[in-house]
């Protein structure tokens, strides 16, 4: 028989999310090496409300001791973006979440040291380091070509790994 104590902790989980034109890449992990789900939750239409259930389905399922969300602070993103990222923001401080934003150019001098300097390049590293993501690996972009259906995933593992890569 195994007995529970009330000493016994919840691990700590952390939920990252990163919003795109397809809906919102996430991760649920206990850390870098303890990955627990992840993947792209499609928001269509696309709609300000639409986002924020995403975003509460995924706080309630997994119950997050903290967020991690995208910095847009100094980078140009449409304002849609932004507004999803300060409800998201918003969401998280009314649930007493800990919350913490990178921006796009802390990802990148993250993974500079590991010689990947686009998003592509940073996806191919972070395929190279979970293997288990091979089914949702992009293509390699050209200029005319739209973004890959998956890299709102690889942007998050990005997010995630870049904070346990800075904490």
């Amino acid at each position: 028989m195994i007995l529970m104590t009330t000493n016994t902790k919840r691990p700590k989980l952390t939920l990252v999310l990163y919003p795109n034109t397809f809906g919102i890449g996430y991760v649920i992990c206990e850390g870098p090496k303890e990955i627990l789900d992840y993947g792209l939750k499609k928001v269509r239409p696309i709609s300000h409300n639409k986002y924020l259930k995403k975003v509460k389905w995924l706080l309630d399922y997994c119950k997050p001791n903290l967020v991690i969300v995208s910095d847009y602070t100094n980078r140009h993103i449409s304002n849609r973006q932004k507004r999803i990222v300060d409800s998201i923001t918003a969401m998280a401080q009314t649930e007493n979440l800990n919350l913490k934003s990178y921006s796009r150019v802390q990802i990148k001098e993250v993974f500079r040291s590991f010689q990947a300097k686009t998003k592509y390049d940073i996806a191919m590293t972070i395929l190279g380091w979970y293997p288990e993501l091979k089914s949702k690996a992009p293509h390699k972009r050209l200029p005319w070509m739209a973004e890959h259906y998956q890299m709102g995933v690889f942007d998050a593992f990005a997010l995630m790994l870049t904070h346990f890569y800075l904490e």
